[in-house]
């Protein structure tokens, strides 16, 4: 399949990216938004990718069909098929993340100031954009890793 976005992205381009997503730190979730004024999981990869210029197909059906479906969709038809191994994951790169049964949460592969890896997300639970270190639980709950 044809990745929406393009060809993947240069150091340049992952670096900005990221440092993109960062600008939306503290900005409150709301479900499907996409600006300022509220991002989703997803909607925070979109705006941030779209801020590099890239086109983005989102994922209407996110949260009014099966979210599992609509999250990874939306992730193949923009990045195509995930790296075989998530211990190959690096800066910039999408993280599909599984709770409790399907995958149902993305978030932005970033490093971790002291080492290892954080996570850039938008985080239902704590009502905004967070980042953290990715501890072993967060590590678990990782399904698949997608390279922009």
């Amino acid at each position: 399949m044809m990745r929406t976005i393009g060809p993947p992205l240069t150091d340049a381009e992952r670096s900005a990216f990221v440092a993109d997503a960062r600008t939306y730190m503290g900005v409150r979730f709301k479900h499907q938004g996409r600006s300022r004024r509220g991002l989703d999981c997803i909607g925070l990869c979109v705006v941030a990718m779209r801020a590099l210029g890239r086109p983005v197909w989102d994922s209407p059906a996110y949260g009014t069909t099966a979210a599992t479906q609509g999250l990874r969709e939306a992730l193949v038809r923009n990045l195509g098929e995930p790296i075989p191994n998530k211990e190959g994951m690096h800066e910039g790169d999408i993280a599909l993340m599984a709770f409790v049964g399907e995958p149902s949460h993305v978030g932005i592969i970033t490093d971790y100031p002291l080492g290892g890896f954080a996570l850039l997300h938008t985080f239902a639970q704590v009502r905004k954009v967070v980042e953290h270190r990715m501890d072993e639980q967060w590590l678990g709950y990782i399904a698949e890793v997608f390279r922009p």
